[in-house]
């Protein structure tokens, strides 16, 4: 199963900071996350959510639904970061 976290907001809405989650695709892991909270699909999709798997930031054109997830991967989301 992959290791999902979620940061911040996330969290926060989710009810949950990690969870293992048995799926193969990065769509099917922001559908499950999403069954956490109906605000989360909107979320989850938007260009400025940071995507993180096995520590590394996935740009936003590079985050197709069907892009695989293996059992021993960690995938991370969390709301944009700002600051100065």
């Amino acid at each position: 199963m992959a290791t999902v976290k979620l940061f911040g907001a996330f969290q926060d809405m989710a009810g949950w900071a990690e969870r293992e989650i048995d799926v193969t695709t990065l769509g099917a892991i922001k559908a499950a996350v999403a069954e956490s909270d109906p605000r989360l699909p909107k979320r989850l999709d938007h260009p400025s959510t940071l995507v993180i798997l096995n520590a590394a930031v996935i740009p936003h054109s590079l985050r197709r639904d069907d892009a695989p997830v293996s059992m021993s991967d960690e995938i991370a989301f969390g709301p944009p970061v700002s600051g100065g």
